[in-house]
């Protein structure tokens, strides 16, 4: 009696790296294509330039919350509370240490940021680093944010804006909460299951490489990333994270409600 021997093929599942350069990698690509290459074109919608580059940003980033979201579903059924909502993306009750943590990390990575800075301006100046064409005013190396430059991407007086305010205050939701639920909330509790106690090291290189849209800007934010992983994934809690975030990302919020509400000239 012969027998046979029936061989089947499956497809090899793909690399756990591989599968983290495309979780960090195609939100990195939306950013960049969103900035240097749908931005310039939407003058001819009529909108200010802050509008604009509202709409730009804010789109990839409500895309990285709406990941995390469906993500965690598919992985473990639907929220049953906002608690629950919060112990998933590990935002437990906030404490004092958490705040104290948050302050921390900010200064350690404005610190970094501060002494690597004059490294990035001498490759820029020396043509090692090669910045594009053009620039949004807020994301340029070269412009300091005057009240002429924030009237310009107003659309007029930046003074009295409130709504322009309202748009920043969007862009830094989207930005934080975005960004904190999938990078930390989602995609670091897997990757510590992946690669153990050094998977802050590839997240934080990772969630650097994501900024690829001002690749000018890297070498500085490499401190700010690499500490926030860090502390997210030694503490298992994202409100240092969020925190830290909030704070180095919100200084430019700041400047512009001074302006709006006239403190500054």
């Amino acid at each position: 009696m012969s027998q046979s021997i029936q061989i089947t093929t499956s497809p090899k599942p793909a690399p756990r790296l591989a599968i983290y350069l495309t979780a960090f990698g195609l939100p990195a690509l939306s950013m960049l294509a969103a900035y240097h290459l749908i931005l310039p074109r939407l003058g001819p919608l009529g909108l200010t330039p802050f509008a604009a580059y509202t709409l730009v940003t804010v789109v990839p980033l409500a895309l990285l919350l709406v990941a995390a979201v469906v993500g965690y579903t598919l992985a473990a059924g639907p929220v049953a509370s906002w608690a629950h909502l919060r112990l998933r993306f590990r935002l437990p009750r906030l404490s004092w240490r958490d705040m104290g943590l948050g302050l921390f990390i900010t200064f350690l990575g404005y610190l970094g940021y501060g002494l690597l800075q004059p490294v990035s301006q001498l490759l820029i100046s020396r043509g090692w680093l090669p910045l594009p064409a053009e620039i949004f005013p807020l994301l340029d190396p070269r412009q300091a944010l005057t009240r002429p430059v924030l009237d310009s991407i107003a659309g007029g007086s930046i003074q009295g804006n409130w709504g322009l305010l309202l748009l920043y205050a969007t862009i830094l939701f989207f930005n934080i909460v975005g960004e904190e639920f999938w990078w930390r909330g989602f995609l670091l509790p897997r990757m510590e299951r992946a690669y153990g106690r050094h998977a802050w090291l590839l997240h934080g290189l990772l969630w650097n490489l994501f900024h690829l849209f001002k690749w000018w800007d890297l070498l500085n934010l490499l401190p700010i990333c690499l500490l926030i992983s860090y502390f997210s994934q030694k503490t298992g809690r994202n409100w240092p994270a969020l925190i830290a975030h909030l704070l180095f990302n919100g200084l430019g919020f700041g400047l512009v409600l001074a302006h709006v509400a006239g403190w500054l000239g």
